[in-house]
């Protein structure tokens, strides 16, 4: 049965703000609560809004007596960071410590399903992975990326806590790289510029997942019975250069140890990770296998090169509004 009333983590999200608007479009009747530190400007007066910050010790409790006030019944856990910080204290208090907070406060309320916005990024750039990574390869992450080991770190405690309340449906979702008109992270922020660095020698493949077809997979996730771990991913890859090419973008390549050397301290002063937290996805290969999640969502309506192109054409018609 589809739950009556549904939470959803993380407002500020991507996936929290956009699917709380998705849902209220298409199940009118579907109760909304929003959780979040902040309550967003726009959000719709018909979502039940608590403010609860995932940072703090008692947040669990309070949690907890949001879900049985509202009586929910599904929980999308989303508060998670669209970009690192330097404060990798707070950034794991916030994603890892919050979500077990998350997780009390299911397991004492009973909630019968929870859907994690996960990453495919957890896999990891590595050399020796395989050409497409299934839901069951390891998640080894990256050793220099905090808030990537976070959501590693989640994702266990998520599994440790699946196994002792089989009472509950949990569904992890790994979103590759999302592109699109509305989506804006770090990701895209550094597809933004015309000329965009790259590490000399290095032209690794890319998938895309166009923000469509991510939501979509949410929303059945949510409103349908899907238990399980899935990637969730265009169909289709790219090699950078292609990406970058027809895009109309000048690649600039830099030899990896200069690039690194270059930005280890904007890095640092940025995101709290160096450089090769972020500049190793595009040095090797980390795309994810689709099938399953193809089988359980259906096909996705935009190709990789279908979402990139999504993603460059909203941008050149902002140029002329």
């Amino acid at each position: 049965m589809a739950p009556r009333t549904v939470a959803i983590t993380g407002l500020a999200t991507f996936v929290g703000r956009r699917l709380t608007e998705r849902l209220r479009e298409s199940h009118p009747n579907l109760q909304l609560v929003g959780v979040d530190r902040r309550k967003p400007y726009s959000l719709d007066l018909s979502v039940r809004y608590h403010e609860v910050d995932l940072t703090d010790p008692t947040a669990d409790s309070r949690l907890a007596e949001a879900f049985e006030k509202e009586g929910v019944e599904a929980v999308v856990h989303a508060a998670f960071r669209r970009t690192p910080t330097p404060d990798l204290e707070t950034d794991h208090e916030l994603e890892t410590i919050g979500s077990l907070h998350v997780l009390n406060a299911c397991a004492a309320t009973r909630v019968r399903r929870v859907v994690l916005a996960s990453t495919s990024m957890l896999y990891g750039p590595w050399p020796d992975n395989p050409n497409f990574l299934t839901e069951e390869h390891p998640l080894r992450g990256h050793p220099r990326a905090h808030c990537i080991n976070n959501r590693v770190e989640v994702e266990e405690i998520v599994a440790r806590w699946s196994a002792r309340h089989p009472e509950a449906e949990v569904t992890v979702l790994r979103p590759c790289w999302v592109m699109g008109p509305r989506h804006v992270d770090s990701v895209v922020s550094y597809f933004e510029p015309p000329v965009v660095p790259t590490l000399l020698g290095y032209d690794p493949l890319l998938q895309f997942v166009h923000e469509e077809d991510c939501l979509r997979v949410f929303e059945q996730a949510v409103m349908e019975s899907h238990p399980g771990v899935f990637n969730v991913v265009g169909r289709g890859v790219l090699p950078l250069s292609t990406v970058l090419r027809t895009a109309g973008k000048r690649a600039l390549p830099v030899p990896a140890a200069i690039l690194y050397r270059l930005r280890a301290i904007p890095s640092q002063a940025q995101t709290g990770d160096p450089p090769e937290a972020f500049f190793d996805y595009l040095r090797y290969l980390w795309t994810a296998a689709g099938e399953k999640g193809w089988d359980a969502f259906g096909e996705p309506l935009y190709s990789t090169r279908e979402a990139w192109a999504s993603f460059v054409s909203s941008r050149r018609m902002r140029r002329y509004r």
